[in-house]
């Protein structure tokens, strides 16, 4: 009658292993990293999603002697590694936001933002509270629990070895990065560009117009325009990167 009160060290093991890819994989992803969430939630949402992984993958084989160390690591580096390759979703935002902000002068007109931690300007945070209303709203969240859960079906938790060759996966989407960035803010800047090419002409004409203070206006005026006519275009590019996210997320944990 006492046998129910003891815990099968290898049950306990796997559920250990399965609490660190999955805690790792939500502390480095793109929303549970933010500040605005508390331990005490991150604790519990791993607990939730630790306890029904375990229930599927509680029978897997693990060794029981000092080889569990390397498998701890083993699924903090995996967990890591997924959870960034989702914060690459805002990266690409927040540098397109960043160009725009630059654009229109008022990157140095900067407050806290509590999702990052950092100091950022008012169209980044007006372009990633945005871009975070879209993410749930493409139910971007589904995203995170099926990858995670997947990747135990990919990734098994006693396999010993990784495969790096995917790793070099990252330098080139680093590169797609920028490109998305720029693609994100090229409305603004090159509109922006135009207007400084025309007021630098206007003042070369007529010497008369101060157009160093003239041009504060017109660059702002046009700007704010520029960024409301381009807002479905930005949707747009935030579908794309969220599928391109998507893309580059399982086919990394199948390099693995």
């Amino acid at each position: 009658m006492f046998q129910n009160l003891f815990v099968n060290e290898s049950l306990m093991i796997v559920f250990v292993l399965v609490l660190i890819r999955i805690s790792s994989f939500l502390l480095s992803s793109s929303l549970f990293s933010s500040y605005q969430v508390s331990a005490v939630t991150k604790i519990l949402i791993s607990l939730v999603l630790t306890l029904i992984a375990f229930e599927t993958y509680k029978t897997t084989k693990v060794p029981m002697d000092a080889l569990i160390i390397i498998l701890a690591l083993k699924e903090v580096f995996l967990g890591v590694c997924l959870g960034m390759l989702t914060r690459f979703f805002f990266f690409a935002l927040n540098m397109a936001s960043e160009m725009t902000s630059q654009a229109l002068g008022l990157s140095s007109a900067s407050i806290f933002n509590p999702m990052s931690g950092i100091n950022s300007s008012l169209i980044e945070q007006f372009q990633n509270t945005l871009a975070i209303l879209v993410f749930f709203a493409i139910q971007g969240h589904h995203l995170l629990i099926t990858a995670v859960f997947q990747s135990f079906e990919l990734i098994s938790i006693s396999q010993m070895t990784l495969k790096f060759g995917g790793l070099g996966e990252f330098a080139i989407w680093c590169q797609k990065l920028f490109e998305i960035a720029l693609k994100v803010s090229a409305p603004v800047v090159s509109s922006l560009f135009l207007v400084n090419l025309g007021m630098g002409i206007l003042g070369r004409a007529v010497p008369q117009i101060n157009v160093f203070v003239t041009s504060f206006q017109v660059t702002i005026i046009v700007g704010f325009l520029v960024v409301m006519v381009s807002m479905p275009l930005y949707l747009n590019e935030v579908l794309q990167i969220f599928d391109l996210t998507q893309t580059q997320l399982f086919k990394m944990m199948r390099s693995f």
